[in-house]
């Protein structure tokens, strides 16, 4: 019985969230280029810590942060953990710690919810931090510069240069699109997300 109710709390709680989404507004512009901006800082710490370690103990100095400069196989290896670290912040925290929140999101009050304004999803996250931010748009975060390295490495081809400038083009349209539009950016498309002012 106390299971019960436990299960009915949680579902009633979760449809109050769900509706206190829909009723928000959406972010202002400068609070979420700020948020941005705190996100893009912490997720670069984040993604050249292991650089900076590995780059310690080859040339006891952690000045070098180009991983293509690695001898084989540290390059690769950096640069998969590099990517690791960078998932968990972009990824895991809005995922697992605060549903739709980055540490600059939740600092600024803002949150990530379904384009209906209800809870977004795990997958809608993903879609959104991973595929949008990281692949798609590919120089809002250095997390990209790393799996831009990472495929010139393993395939041989120099990918760096004109998946910077793709990358380069999209976050402007991205960018102009949360201007001028309903303040979506690309990602928020890929991952069918809005971004609201929460308390």
């Amino acid at each position: 019985m106390t299971k019960l109710a436990g299960t009915r709390h949680e579902q009633d709680k979760g449809r109050r969230e769900e509706g206190k989404a829909q009723d928000l507004p959406a972010a202002g512009l400068s609070r979420r280029f700020i948020a941005y901006l705190v996100d893009w800082y912490i997720g670069g710490l984040a993604t050249s810590l292991p650089i900076s370690a590995i780059a310690w103990k080859l040339y006891g100095s952690m000045q070098n942060q180009n991983i293509m400069s690695f001898p084989h196989p540290y390059g690769v290896i950096v640069g998969l953990l590099a990517l690791g670290f960078a998932l968990m912040y972009y990824a895991a925290v809005p995922i697992l710690c605060w549903r739709g929140q980055t540490l600059g999101k939740r600092w600024l009050k803002l949150k990530i919810v379904d384009a209906s304004g209800s809870e977004a999803t795990a997958g809608q996250l993903l879609l959104r931090q991973v595929v949008g931010i990281i692949i798609v748009e590919g120089s809002l975060v250095s997390a990209s510069a790393i799996w831009h390295q990472l495929g010139t490495m393993l395939t041989g081809v120099d990918l760096v240069t004109a998946l910077m400038y793709a990358g380069m083009g999209i976050s402007i349209v991205s960018a102009v699109l949360v201007l001028v539009g309903k303040h979506r950016a690309i990602h928020d498309f890929i991952g069918g997300t809005k971004v609201v002012l929460w308390k």
